[in-house]
């Protein structure tokens, strides 16, 4: 009976110390499998996002944004191979898309969000992962929609280099090696435009850039100007007057009395407004300045929807060839 009893009691308790000891492994298995999960997707959430540093402060942005909407900066975006989901309207006017080699079929894939600021209720609707916008005021309404960063256009009346907006835009995305190829190039390409036009202005000859319009008459500065400055000042580095070198905005508003006192041996002249181009260069004034009796003076753009408007990378570009091309054009 003692036996019988002993081996009763063995094969009772075996299976019972055996399913204890097997059940212990997959508990903890499940459990460790379950924190590693946890851990990696937490790890990848980390990987997906970047921070960037802008003037209003540090935001986090997806790394590889699928969906960017911006009030400026869109043939920045394009150079850099980001196809934005919605633009400001006049991002989709301008006139030197063909040229520059941008399909019909990539513009088709923007949608015109309106002026400043974006419309609301259409940039909702689109649902960006990342917005960029210019201009101060319009930010927190932005922010609302979507994660924003903030990078202005103008500080004053002046504006940052292309180059510089270039990088600051590829830094957003982590770009950076894309935007300092296009740099290396461009900045090639304007060494030989430099040798091109050597000559056309002649020593101790200056430039001046103006706009002339029926309501305002501006001077363009040698630093933070618009509308080809950069590209005749400071890429082909024709000589600005003293005037232009003084100034400490992009721009000045003359009158069209003192004007001739702002302008240089050699006139570009923005064309903004035709109409009033030729009231004023019908005046006895106009025709009376050295450099328009010397035939020293070139018109260039067209009415807003040029290569002159913006700064961008295929902008630069097509600027670079068409004063180039005027100067050139002037020495026959």
């Amino acid at each position: 009976m003692v036996i019988c009893l002993a081996l009763l009691v063995g094969a009772c308790s075996g299976p019972v110390q055996s399913n204890n000891n097997a059940s212990a492994p997959i508990t903890n298995s499940t459990s460790a499998s379950s924190e590693q999960t946890k851990a990696a997707q937490q790890s990848e959430a980390q990987v997906k996002t970047r921070i960037v540093s802008t003037v209003k402060g540090d935001v986090e942005v997806p790394a590889e944004p699928k969906r960017v909407a911006a009030d400026q900066y869109m043939g920045h975006l394009l150079k850099l191979g980001i196809i934005p989901v919605g633009v400001r309207s006049f991002m989709l006017e301008e006139g030197w898309f063909e040229r520059a080699g941008i399909s019909k079929d990539v513009l088709s894939k923007i949608e015109d969000l309106g002026g400043f600021p974006m419309n609301l209720e259409k940039l909702t609707y689109l649902e960006p992962d990342l917005i960029i916008g210019s201009v101060e005021e319009n930010i927190e309404q932005y922010q609302k929609v979507g994660t924003t960063v903030f990078l202005p256009y103008w500080t004053g009346e002046s504006t940052a280099g292309p180059l510089e907006k270039f990088r600051s835009i590829s830094e957003i995305f982590g770009k950076q090696k894309e935007a300092e190829e296009w740099i290396a190039e461009y900045e090639k390409k304007v060494v030989e435009a430099q040798k091109k036009i050597q000559g056309v202005i002649k020593e101790g000859e200056t430039v001046s850039i103006v706009q002339l319009g029926d309501k305002a008459i501006y001077v363009l500065a040698a630093k933070g100007g618009n509308y080809g400055s950069v590209t005749i000042y400071q890429m082909l580095k024709l000589p600005p007057t003293k005037s232009a070198l003084n100034m400490k905005e992009g721009f000045e508003s003359v009158s069209l009395e003192v004007l001739p006192e702002y302008l240089g041996d050699h006139i570009f002249v923005y064309n903004s407004d035709p109409v009033a181009i030729k009231q004023i260069t019908d005046t006895e004034m106009w025709k009376n300045i050295p450099a328009v009796k010397k035939n020293q003076v070139y018109l260039y753009g067209n009415e807003y929807l040029d290569e002159f408007v913006m700064e961008d990378p295929y902008s630069m570009e097509l600027q670079l060839d068409t004063i180039v091309n005027i100067l050139l054009g002037s020495k026959k």
